[in-house]
């Protein structure tokens, strides 16, 4: 699934981004992972819209999808299991429904069920991975540096955020990643929006920690956790 990512180095990125007033938007994980839990995991269809509205600014090149190296690993690893969300999601839906039935039966005393089909038919999973995948591939993850090691030891040890509340190292390497093409970025007109779907790593009380406000002011980077944010920021 993964086998055609591309890796590159930072000034590579930028040197192939020629083009002034460019979004950079920066993909962690759970961003990526979410598009195949829209289903069970938001309250509105539209937020499959605006994915697929991005992903149209991605294939024209009005957006430069990027993110860490490391999220190629952790995509791998947890693809297999937001499969299996996804499948026991649809299985309690189908349990549901032919329960459902059952009672219809019973009620009106007919013999078969006014509906029948199997959810598994309708092939949503299928179009989704899609998606994900689409984005995937045009999406440009940095390759790993020693510093990016080092800056996520430093968090993690000290209980800084975006390792504050649950000390991931793996959260701490992927902002460092953001963070250092955000400062290679700052002398052009172009914008880094980091888009994350683990509010609590970021947010306290309704506003960004501190210590990541202070990321954000030296780097210039726009923290987004909600796809509707993220869109409605891309398009100001």
């Amino acid at each position: 699934m993964l086998e055609k990512v591309t890796k590159k180095p930072i000034g590579k990125i930028i040197s192939q981004s020629k083009k002034e007033n460019t979004i950079f938007l920066f993909w962690d994980t759970c961003s990526l992972l979410d598009i195949i839990r829209l289903p069970f995991r938001t309250n509105s269809d539209n937020n499959l819209k605006l994915y697929q509205k991005i992903n149209e600014l991605i294939k024209a090149d009005k957006v430069v999808s990027v993110g860490s190296a490391l999220t190629i690993a952790e995509l791998s690893y947890n693809f297999p299991r937001v499969e299996q969300e996804y499948d026991n999601y649809l299985k309690k839906l189908q349990r549901d429904f032919d329960l459902h039935e059952k009672y219809l039966i019973r009620c009106n005393s007919i013999e078969n069920p006014m509906l029948t089909f199997q959810l598994t038919e309708k092939g949503l999973k299928q179009q989704l991975i899609k998606l994900f995948i689409d984005i995937i591939s045009k999406t440009t993850f940095v390759s790993e540096k020693q510093d990016f090691n080092k800056f996520a030891h430093f968090r993690v040890s000290y209980h800084m955020a975006p390792a504050q509340r649950k000390g991931e190292y793996k959260d701490c390497y992927i902002w460092a990643t953001c963070l250092e093409l955000a400062q290679e970025l700052k002398a052009t007109n172009n914008e880094v929006i980091f888009f994350t779907r683990n509010k609590d790593d970021f947010y306290d009380n309704g506003d960004l920690f501190g210590q990541i406000k202070n990321d954000c002011s030296k780097a210039k980077i726009k923290v987004k956790c909600e796809i509707g944010e993220l869109y409605g920021e891309m398009n100001n």
